[in-house]
């Protein structure tokens, strides 16, 4: 039984014939009686009669009219109910992001616009701290929810796995790297890390063993601007998000080769429990995984807007 059924049966209760519900709703003759059958089949009863001057509700369809009217009015009530427990949700969010993320910038403003608008009185705080230590804030309740890179390094949390980013190489404007560049001919090239403390170098390790190669770390960043500073200056190369240095890349600060094969580091939504969560962290995490459902989509359109109708970079 569906609402569209019994939107029907009342349509033809209050009009009177099954053409004139067929044309209040837009619809074709043939799709009202094949729906009020497949009722009337459900039901086991007849519902109505046909006759030359119409059709008429037999004693069981004018019970089941008056019934179905009372269904349809509370399912009115659902988007009313809704509307008014969004007004009854307040509270803030510490969000915990790192640093070196495309979240805080590029991802939270598509999240959070359409949340804000959906729940005003819910406010939320963006901290930025080192990947590695994410969890253990949200562990410690300092953060109410993370959205971080894989792995954890923690069993305290609990986490469910979002989108991926894709990670690229980074290099002087002058340098002649290859796009795409094998991740083995960067063997012969020194490497600028950030500090201690990010995921990132980890990640940026393991592909380099994968390779057969251990970097040459030259330098050490404290910021995404000093990691920039240091590649802009020839001091070595470095693999970081592709969203992060997009922008930097169209102003010509740095190039941007993809490598071969492709990798990529996949994002996770980091909590405590599930019983620790406030109804303002739900409706959130609502949200971030309806956005990481659609980010192909986004990325893609996003990514070819950035590189202005140049090879887009796709996400797994």
């Amino acid at each position: 039984m569906t609402l569209r059924q019994l939107e029907f049966l009342i349509g033809i209760a209050d009009l009177g014939s099954i053409s004139a519900c067929a044309e209040y709703y837009g619809v074709t003759q043939p799709a009202v009686t094949n729906q009020i059958h497949l009722l009337e089949e459900e039901l086991t009863v007849g519902l109505i009669v046909r006759g030359v001057r119409g059709a008429t509700l037999t004693d069981i369809g004018q019970k089941t009219v008056l019934q179905a009217k009372k269904v349809l009015q509370e399912a009115k009530r659902i988007t009313v109910t809704i509307e008014e427990a969004k007004k009854t949700i307040t509270g803030k969010i510490v969000l915990g992001v790192s640093p070196l993320s495309p979240v805080s910038i590029h991802h939270f403003p598509r999240i959070y616009r359409p949340f804000h608008k959906a729940f005003p009185d819910i406010h939320i705080e963006v901290v930025e701290i080192e990947a590695l230590h994410l969890a253990d804030q949200v562990c410690n309740k300092r953060v109410g929810l993370a959205l971080t890179p894989l792995p954890l390094f923690t069993t305290k949390a609990l986490y469910e796995p979002l989108w991926a980013e894709e990670l690229v190489v980074i290099s002087n404007p002058e340098e002649s790297l290859p796009d795409p560049v094998p991740i083995a001919l960067l063997r012969d090239y020194d490497f600028v890390f950030m500090k201690p403390g990010y995921n990132l170098n980890l990640t940026v390790a393991r592909l380099a063993q994968e390779a057969g190669f251990e970097p040459n770390n030259v330098a050490e960043a404290s910021t995404l601007n000093s990691l920039l500073g240091f590649v802009a200056a020839g001091i070595g190369v470095a693999i970081v998000p592709a969203e992060t240095v997009m922008l930097e890349a169209q102003a010509g600060l740095v190039n941007i080769s993809r490598l071969v094969p492709r990798a990529y580091r996949r994002l996770a939504m980091v909590f405590r429990s599930r019983e620790d969560l406030t109804p303002a962290v739900e409706v959130f995490m609502h949200y971030v995984r309806s956005y990481s459902d659609d980010i192909p989509l986004n990325h893609i359109h996003y990514m070819k807007t950035l590189l202005d109708g140049s090879v887009a970079i796709q996400p797994e």
